[in-house]
Parts: structure tokens; sequence; C-alpha cells
């Protein structure tokens, strides 16, 4: 016999709650609100191997238990590709709207101390599911929800209004600039990724609330942090839990190139070899983002083969990339290409944070001014 949606639902909140991966609070909320309500017919999952895109829709009408798999499983669940103008075939080249992991969700919900009866302005609706989980918490009339993309907000405002939550403000503009009339929101909340908050969230919280927001970034997204506006036009914060968010579309670098723009036509020039493990370079997320904050404009991509692999580093500006090929022991080749000498200074970064103690991810904080935003590092 199928599972319904709903015993789907319970179990996966039963199973994030065995683990611990979410408190009591946000798991009565995803009790409340029940996902698959938000999600369109249609989504799409990778298929690894395949020639071009990759991105192969799943259809409730047509395989409904994939999609009621892919729906409560504790994963991202793409809901958009290519700003909604997928192939012919109706597959797709890049993810451009999901509906985040619900262990996530609820990790950035919690941080963001919201209480009933205050006020939230959430950046990004997408399925209006976040949105409702929000409702939940403060109530629907208390939230404002803004959505750059016209179709989506459209459809968020359909499902709200199915699932009993009309009375959700969703705004169709640019979240960039957030929505002032509603101004001062006693927490503001993103469900994209930025390289850098825009000040007018700052300005738009009152002094002592909260803003949550993913971080984005070119070798490690920082992921989520957690910050405290402080009345005098600053908000500071530390780094928490991991997330990597699609990027703000007016972000700039939003579209990250392929890694074979970087790679064709470029020959190798030196080879070397290491002792460093990739895992350390691009697993260890402690490592990771450090090396993010001290190396700039470099993306990596890690492609496992069983135990094995290769790690590929780029920097698109320059030309350059470096692959480190892992072995069955080291020392492991590494070849080098371009002006840049990409995978020197990665190495050079990950010894520099083991020199200083191996710092953990919330040693980091983040502070946002009107001119600039800063991350440190602190004891």
């Amino acid at each position: 016999m199928t599972d319904t949606p709903e015993v789907r639902a319970r179990r996966l909140v039963d199973e994030l709650t065995h683990r611990g991966a979410v408190s009591q609070r946000m798991a009565a909320a995803l009790r409340a609100v029940p996902r698959h309500l938000f999600i369109p017919d249609t989504i799409y999952r990778h298929e690894r191997g395949r020639a071009g895109n990759d991105l192969v829709p799943v259809r409730r009408g047509e395989q409904p238990e994939e999609w009621l798999r892919l729906v409560y499983a504790d994963e991202a669940v793409n809901t958009q590709v290519d700003d909604g103008q997928p192939a012919e075939d109706g597959t797709g080249w890049e993810v451009t709207s999901s509906s985040s992991q619900p262990s996530v969700v609820a990790g950035m919900l919690d941080e963001l101390h919201a209480q009933p009866g205050d006020r939230v302005l959430e950046i990004g609706t997408g399925t209006g599911w976040h949105a409702a989980l929000l409702a939940h918490l403060v109530g629907p009339e208390n939230v404002t929800s803004v959505e750059v993309d016209s179709t989506i907000a459209d459809r968020a405002r359909a499902a709200l209004d199915s699932a009993g939550y009309g009375k959700i403000s969703v705004i169709t503009g640019d979240g960039v600039v957030g929505c002032p009339g509603g101004a001062p929101y006693h927490q503001v909340i993103a469900t994209v990724g930025v390289a850098r908050v825009p000040y007018p969230w700052v300005e738009q919280t009152r002094s002592g609330g909260r803003l949550v927001v993913p971080l984005t970034g070119d070798y490690q997204p920082p992921g989520v942090v957690a910050l405290t506006a402080h009345g005098d036009g600053t908000a500071s914060g530390r780094l928490s839990g991991p997330a990597d968010f699609m990027a703000l579309r007016a972000q700039p670098g939003r579209h990250r190139p392929p890694v074979h723009t970087v790679l064709d036509d470029v020959p190798a020039e030196r080879e070397t070899t290491t002792d460093v493990h990739p895992w350390h370079l691009a697993g260890d997320r402690d490592a990771a983002t450090a090396i993010g904050q001290w190396v700039t404009g470099v993306r990596r991509v890690w492609q496992p083969a069983g135990p094995l692999g290769t790690l590929w580093l780029y920097a698109a500006e320059s030309r350059s990339w470096a692959c480190l090929e892992l072995l069955d022991e080291p020392p492991y080749p590494v070849r080098h290409a371009g002006p840049r000498p990409l995978f020197d200074e990665v190495v050079g970064a990950y010894h520099r944070w083991r020199n200083v103690g191996e710092p953990a991810t919330n040693r980091w904080l983040v502070t946002v001014a009107s001119e600039r935003q800063t991350i440190t590092l602190r004891r």
C-alpha cells in the first residue's frame, strides 16, 4: 500500500526529532504545515552521468511515489530550472528555485528567535512553505514575504491561500530593497544566499532585532549568519550552521561558469605532488571556510570516483586551474595551469588555518554597516 502524504510527513518529522535535527518547537511547526501542500506538481532531480542537461523532471501525475519520496526527504526540492524556461524535453541545466532542506529551514527559524506577534520580513517566497512555517510561529498577518519572480509569487499566493495562510502578504519585487513600507520588523530572514547582506535589511530591522541570512562564497559558502541589529546602523553576529542556498538574483556572479569554460584550451603547465588529502581542503567545513576567507575568486569542484577522485580548483578571471588527483596513498599528483598558482594559495591558507589553532566556523564574526561588510576571526 502506498504511503499517503500525511504518513510521509509524520515519518520525516519523527526522523528529524529522533536524531536531534530539529527542536520540539520546530517539530510542532513542521507537523502543522505539511510540505506537500506547497510543492508544485513538477519538480526536478539530478540524474548523474546524463549527457547535457542533468536536471530531469519528476511529475506528480506520472511518478507519484517518486515525487512524494523527494518531497519528504530531508533534502532541498528543486522546483524551477533555468528561470522557468526548461528545454523542449523538460530537462534543465541550472536550479533557479527550490524548497529548502527541512532540517536547515528548522535551524534557521530557531536562530530567528521569532515569537507570537513579532513582525517578520522574509526575502524569497519560493513555494510559500517557509512563509507558512513563519506564520505558524508569529501569525499570518505578521509575515511579509518578497519574491522577485512573478510566476513563483503567484503560485505561492495560491498555495498559501489554499492552505489557510492567505493573510500572509506576498510582495512581487526585488528582495534587495526589502519592504520599507512595513518596516521596522522584529526579524528579517532570507531563503536566498548573498555574498553581502543588503544594507536595507539592516535598516529595516528594529534595534535588538534578528537577521538570519545564508552567505555565499566562491570557494566555500560560509553558511548561515545570525545577526543582531544594534540600533546604530550596524548589525553583527557569528556564523552558525552550514547552508548552501541559491544566490539572490541581483547578486553578481549568480550564474557560475561551468568548469569546462576555464579548462578548455588551457593545458597543464607543470606538475607537483602533495601529501595533503583533498578532504582537508574541501570536506572539512572549518578549514574550507577559512580558506574561502583568505583566498578570493577561487572555485572548487570535487569529483569523487568511489574512494578516489579529483579536486579541481579554477579561477575564470585569470583562466587558471589546478587539479589534485586522489590516489590510494600519498604523494598525490597536482597539475597547474594559468598565471595564478591556485593550489599553492589554497594549501597555504589551509596551513595558515592549522597554525592559528584550527578555529571552528563559529569563530568568524560578521559585521554589516552601511559602507561595508567584514568577516573577521575572533578568539
